[in-house]
């Protein structure tokens, strides 16, 4: 490794890098006989390559430095490759190398074009290891490598050369084939999925349709392996691969659907070589004892954390999913168990192991067990990928029971809406309309009732008349099957009618709503659309299915969607309020920005899927067990009839490690599903909350709940829910604003510059060029600086929350402001005032029209004085108090100056007086104020963070200059900010400073009298 990292070192030869190469490739590590070295290419000419391994030909240098000097070596290369790729008939790679740069080729299927598609650099032998995990990604020749997570990552991850080169390649395939209507459909179709699923977090992009193509394959790969199924006979037969065949063949159904992502095929040869290629590179794993959550690994290692994060999507622990069906199902040979947001089947495996274990305890033989599973355990979930994962995750719940007695297995997983937003409450549809053309999954009975051209796009499928799941399927199936024979839109259409008789459709409304839909299905089929529809179809029907009374779970485990409001479409807003409004869980636009989908998924769910009496146990964020917009869901009263008890609630904010469950504080909820009977006489049945909640705390144990539960400790507490502000609290309240929103930062600050040259600048008037920081995110970071002269009036102190310490303020920044004479000048006036004024606000306006977000309508002007947040701040008071707005502890501050602005990360208030504004200070720098206002804050993975408003629901009185105590906290507050001013805080960060602060104020035992004297205010009230 130490030669390979010099091969510029004095008296090196190519022979000499290609002896290393070879004597790297012949390791352990790459399961290779022996590597060929100045193997003929045998195409007539004399021309040899320089090491071969696999289908992978590398080219030794002696030295490269960039692509444009390597141009002939590359060029010699792709000679080879493609050569090699006449010959094969496959894909191969090709690397050029001189020992220390490795450049991975390969031919772009869509431009013919020799690509570079991946590099790794060799600077140091230290590095050897991850040159070998790069290699053994790209050759592909290791074998029965165990699956762990870090070998994925390495392998097939997103940061491998392995997914580098399949993602590109893949990409380029899609290229080729961007005019298939058919491709068009399924890629339509699965946005249509997602965006229903996730609103406007759903980024409707190529790349993760490419990605989530990728995963699906090697899903279905894994899937195959780890049933036992050879993947060189999978590799060798792609079509028999994509459509289950061997599974079908082995009495297991429902499995294998490739659904949206078998478009790769109809690149022909090219797509069959390029997924066999896939299996290989899965192959090279030993499958045959893994656990079950390798599923989750696989889809963590190739959608990176920030893309799951815009997703919304968050897996549940297993030792917690074990918990929480251990606790839930408590008699699993009768209850029937229902997932409805199954995500990659954490759940469903539990549900499955818990019955199975249940079934052998009571002496039921295998096949029964099996049986039973099918019909007792479900899943379903919007997310195309999710279900593909889930449907592996069952068959690995059931272990080796499949190779032993059983029946058919049909598996009870489907992709579908569950929520159902198109269906009215307590409604039991016996149709199910699907709009071919529209953004939703499913139209309702009014928006069908539309127009003719509405009506000549819209599938419906009665239900009625066929009652068995797997008939419908058959029936949908051949169906479209025979649709599929209709090419020519001009051609007569075949009649369906024998098809209809087949499965016994009576004469009658069912058989012509049938008719009607199979003559779309002809014109779709006509236009290219139609292939995808059968299976889109069958898997829309399970929760219609699922909702019937007959059909209904007894219990609901899962974590619900945590998509919030303000990310949802403008129709699945309205939707939403309809719904919540219907269930008693709208409270307000006020607070609407801080609802999500939580609670009306739960309800909804309870509705739809839930018997009267069942059991619902659900992960939730843990505001949903105290938090305002969640007040209508804990009261139990979703609807005239349907009502939830909410029994036992868990905190898991004190479970250890923090990083080890979601991005934010989490609980668990477990109730039950009632309904009252309607009229004035009937009484309501018990519905509402529980008062008291479980805190779980200590270490969790990933061997699984048994472990973990041996190490937590539940401690009962009060469950304290916060309302809406009443008349209780500080008189302040209503007194208390937020700062300006001044921001994007580098738009508004500045640094001052002196001149450059012997000019010198005229009196009042300053050179500016834009202040940037550590903290600023894309795409603002990446802009140019804004510079120019500007007179000195329109710069201004800004104080944010970095320039506050407990009792002192520090340095403010500076910014330009378009205010004049202490009001905002209006957006129309600023083209006519100040001449420099005007060219820094259209720089500044064009930057941001330019790169704001795509879902932001305001102006740059809106957005600074939004709500008039500037506006009202000018000709301020002499004295004014800021405090923090977020944080672990609250830091306030007397501002002093009327001419400061405050930034939106402080909120301020005017005093009377100096005698008032330091007894608030007084007030909110005491510890006791930071922990007795914790209980109304927002929780992070670091504790409570926004202060916001909550402080004021505190008992903080008016200043009376009469009263003693207040005279006191003013006092040791003059004491405070004398002693803060002391302190040698230059060149020190914020939030060091607040320590030091803090530290002093301890130490003087300043802090001691102040908490003793608000501890005293609090209690007198």
């Amino acid at each position: 490794m130490t030669r390979l990292s010099k091969p510029s070192h004095v008296g090196r030869t190519e022979a000499d890098i290609q002896s290393d190469v070879k004597m790297l490739l012949a390791g352990t590590s790459f399961d290779l006989d022996e590597p060929r070295l100045e193997e003929q290419l045998a195409d007539g000419t004399k021309r040899r390559i320089d090491v071969a391994v696999g289908a992978t030909v590398i080219e030794v240098k002696k030295r490269l430095d960039t692509e444009v000097a390597a141009q002939p070596y590359i060029e010699q290369l792709a000679g080879y490759v493609r050569t090699r790729m006449e010959q094969e008939q496959s894909r191969y790679n090709g690397i050029l190398t001189d020992g220390k740069a490795w450049w991975l080729y390969e031919v772009d299927p869509s431009t013919d074009v020799f690509t570079r598609r991946s590099v790794f650099t060799l600077n140091r032998a230290e590095q050897g290891e991850n040159l070998i995990e790069w290699l053994q990604a790209v050759l592909a020749t290791q074998k029965n490598r165990k699956p762990t997570q870090r070998a994925i990552e390495v392998t097939i991850g997103a940061t491998s050369p392995a997914y580098e080169q399949d993602a590109a390649y893949l990409r380029s395939l899609y290229v080729s084939l961007s005019d298939d209507p058919t491709i068009g459909l399924k890629r339509e179709l699965w946005g249509r999925l997602l965006r229903s699923a996730l609103g406007t977090g759903f980024a409707d992009d190529d790349r993760l349709f490419i990605d989530h193509t990728l995963l699906v394959l090697e899903a279905m790969a894994i899937g195959h392996a780890v049933m036992g199924i050879p993947l060189e006979l999978a590799a060798s037969d792609v079509p028999r691969f994509l459509d289950g065949t061997e599974f079908g063949n082995a009495g297991i159904h429902g499995v294998m659907e490739a659904g949206f992502f078998d478009w790769v095929l109809a690149a022909g040869g090219e797509g069959e070589r390029f997924i066999s290629r896939l299996i290989r590179r899965i192959d090279a794993f030993d499958w045959s004892s893994v656990e079950h959550d390798v599923l989750k690994l696989l889809y963590e290692s190739i959608i990176n954390a920030a893309a799951r994060k815009g997703l919304g999507e968050y897996y549940t622990p297993d030792w917690l999913a074990e918990g929480i069906v251990a606790k839930a199902v408590t008699d699993p040979l009768t209850q029937k168990v229902l997932d409805p947001s199954c995500g990659s089947g954490t759940f469903i495996f539990h549900a499955v192991r818990r019955v199975t274990a249940a079934g052998d305890a009571a002496g039921w033989d295998n096949r029964q067990i099996v049986e039973h599973v099918q019909g007792h355990v479900f899943g379903l979930d919007i997310h195309p990928v999710s279900i593909v994962l889930a449907r592996v995750t069952f068959l690995l719940a059931l272990g080796e029971r499949l190779s032993s007695d059983r029946g058919d297995i049909w598996v009870p997983v489907h992709l579908g809406d569950s929520i159902q937003w198109f269906q009215p409450a307590g409604s039991e549809s016996d149709v199910i309309r699907i709009d071919t053309r529209g953004n939703d999954l499913t139209v309702s009975e009014h928006a069908s009732s539309g127009t003719l051209f509405d009506l000549a796009h819209v599938l419906a499928f009665p239900l009625s008349s066929i009652d068995d799941a797997g008939t419908f399927d058959r029936l949908v199936t051949e169906l479209t099957d025979l649709a599929r024979t209709h090419v020519d839109s001009t051609a007569k259409k075949p009649s369906p009618d024998r098809v209809l008789r087949k499965y016994g459709i009576p004469d009658g409304d069912d058989a012509e709503t049938l008719r009607e839909t199979f003559r779309l299905l002809a014109d779709l089929n006509a236009e290219g659309r139609d292939s995808i529809w059968g299976f889109f179809v069958r898997n829309q029907v399970r929760p219609l299915w699922l909702s019937m009374k007959a059909r209904r779970a007894d219990v609901l485990v899962g974590n619900p969607p945590w998509v919030s409001y303000r990310y949802m479409t403008a129709s699945m807003q309205a939707q939403f309020r309809r719904f919540s409004e219907d269930r008693n869980l709208w409270h307000g636009r006020k607070i609407a920005t801080q609802q999500d989908l939580v609670a009306l998924f739960i309800v909804r769910a309870a509705e739809k899927y839930l018997n009267d009496g069942g059991t619902f146990a659900f992960v939730t964020p843990l505001a949903v067990l105290s938090r305002q917009q969640y007040e209508g869901f804990r009261a139990g009263n979703w609807g005239p009839r349907l009502r939830g008890s909410l029994t036992e609630l868990w905190d898991l904010d004190k479970v250890r490690p923090k990083n080890a469950l979601f991005p934010v504080p989490a609980a668990v909820i477990f109730g039950h599903r009632n309904s009252r009977e309607l009229g004035i006489d009937r009484p309501d049945v018990p519905h509402g909350t529980t008062g008291t909640k479980q805190i779980l705390s200590g270490l969790r144990d990933v061997s699984g709940w048994e472990a973990t539960r041996e190490n937590l400790t539940l401690t009962p507490a009060p469950n304290q829910e916060i309302g809406p502000v009443d008349e209780a609290g500080s008189p302040y309240r209503g007194s208390v604003v937020n700062g300006a929103t001044i921001y994007p930062r580098s738009l508004f600050f500045v640094t001052e510059e002196a001149t450059q040259n012997r000019l010198g600048m005229s009196a009042g008037r300053v050179s500016y060029r834009s202040m940037r920081s550590a903290q600023e995110k894309v795409p603002w970071k990446d802009l140019p600086d804004l510079t120019g002269v500007i007179d000195r009036r329109f710069i201004f102190d800004v104080h944010l929350g970095s320039t506050i310490t407990p009792f002192r303020t520090l340095n403010p920044w500076r910014a330009i402001l378009p205010v004049e004479r202490d009001a905002v000048i209006s957006e129309e006036k600023i083209p006519h005032s100040d001449r420099a004024l005007t060219q820094w606000w259209d720089a500044a306006n064009a930057a941001w029209t330019q790169n704001r977000a795509a879902a932001t309508k305001l102006t740059l002007w809106e957005q600074l004085n939004y709500q008039n947040k500037l506006g009202r701040q000018l000709g301020a008071p002499s004295q004014r108090v800021v405090y923090s707005k977020s944080g672990t502890k609250l830091a306030a501050a007397r501002i002093t100056d009327p001419h400061a602005v405050i930034d939106h990360k402080l909120y301020w208030i005017p005093a009377r007086n100096e005698g008032e504004a330091r007894y608030l200070t007084a007030v909110l720098n005491a510890p006791v104020t930071t922990e007795t206002v914790e209980v109304y804050q927002s929780r992070g993975l670091l504790g409570a963070r926004d202060f916001d408003t909550y402080v004021w629901r505190l008992p903080i009185p008016t200043f009376d200059a009469s009263n003693g105590l207040h005279s006191e906290l003013s006092v040791l507050a003059r004491r405070a900010e004398d002693l803060a001013a002391q302190l040698d805080l230059m060149d020190m960060g914020f939030q060091k400073a607040r320590k030091v602060v803090r530290a002093a104020l301890i130490e003087a035992g300043i802090q001691a009298e102040l908490n003793a004297a608000v501890k005293e205010l609090f209690a007198e009230d």
